[in-house]
C-alpha cells in the first residue's frame, strides 16, 4: 500500500501532466483549476498541498516540459557525435515534423502559445519561456557552428543568427502546419532551410 508521501508525490505528477495536456490544447486562460482537477483525478486539497495557485502549477508544468524536451528530444540528437552536424540537425527537425504529424496538426508549440497569451500580464511566464528559447537557440547554434567548422554549412553566416532564424522559422512553420492541417508545410520548410544553410 502506498505511503502518504508516495500518494502526494503521485498527485503532484498527475497535476503537472494534466496541466501540460490542457495548456497544450486549451491555453492558459481557458484552463480552470476544476478542469485540471478533473483531468488529473486529484482533490482540491491535494492541489493546494502542492501548489499555491494555478500560475504556480503552470510554471512547474513549463519546467517539466522544458526538461523533457531537452533531455529526451533535443540533446540526444544534437549531441550524437556519431552523426555529422548536418545529419544531427536534419534528424532533429524531421523528428519534430513527425511529432506534429502524429498529433494530426492539432497542437502547436505550448511555449509559443503561452508566450503569445501570457507574456504581457504574467512576467514570470515570460521569463521562463524566454529562458527556454535562449537555451534552445544556444543548442542549435552550437550544432550549426560545428557544421560551419567542418565545412558542411556556409561560412558567411553567424551560427547564432542562423539558429535564431531557424527557431523563428520552425515556430512559424508549426503555426502554418496547424492552421493549414498540412504536415507537408513543415517538411518543405525544413528542406529549404537546410538547403540555404548548406556550404556552396
Amino acid at each position: 500500500m502506498p505511503t502518504t508521501a508516495d500518494t502526494t508525490s503521485g498527485s503532484r505528477q498527475k497535476l503537472i501532466e494534466a496541466t501540460i495536456e490542457l495548456m497544450s490544447s486549451r491555453g492558459f486562460e481557458a484552463m480552470g483549476i476544476n478542469s485540471i482537477l478533473e483531468a488529473a483525478g486529484v482533490s482540491k486539497s491535494n492541489f493546494y498541498y502542492h501548489f499555491k495557485s494555478k500560475e504556480d502549477l503552470c510554471l512547474a508544468a513549463l519546467d517539466a516540459m522544458s526538461d523533457h524536451f531537452f533531455a529526451q528530444m533535443l540533446d540526444p540528437v544534437l549531441n550524437n557525435k556519431s552523426l555529422s552536424p548536418r545529419k544531427r540537425l536534419e534528424k532533429f527537425l524531421k523528428g519534430m515534423a513527425e511529432m506534429i504529424e502524429s498529433e494530426c496538426c492539432n497542437k502547436g508549440c505550448p511555449f509559443v502559445n503561452l508566450g503569445a497569451e501570457t507574456s504581457d500580464f504574467l512576467p514570470a511566464f515570460r521569463e521562463r519561456i524566454s529562458l527556454y528559447f535562449e537555451n534552445y537557440q544556444q543548442r542549435l547554434a552550437e550544432c550549426i557552428q560545428e557544421g560551419i567548422q567542418q565545412g558542411e554549412f556556409r561560412s558567411d553566416v553567424s551560427a547564432k543568427l542562423a539558429a535564431q532564424v531557424l527557431l523563428a522559422s520552425m515556430n512559424g512553420t508549426i503555426v502554418l502546419t496547424k492552421v493549414h492541417k498540412r504536415p507537408q508545410v513543415m517538411k518543405e520548410n525544413i528542406k529549404s532551410f537546410l538547403a540555404m544553410l548548406a556550404a556552396p
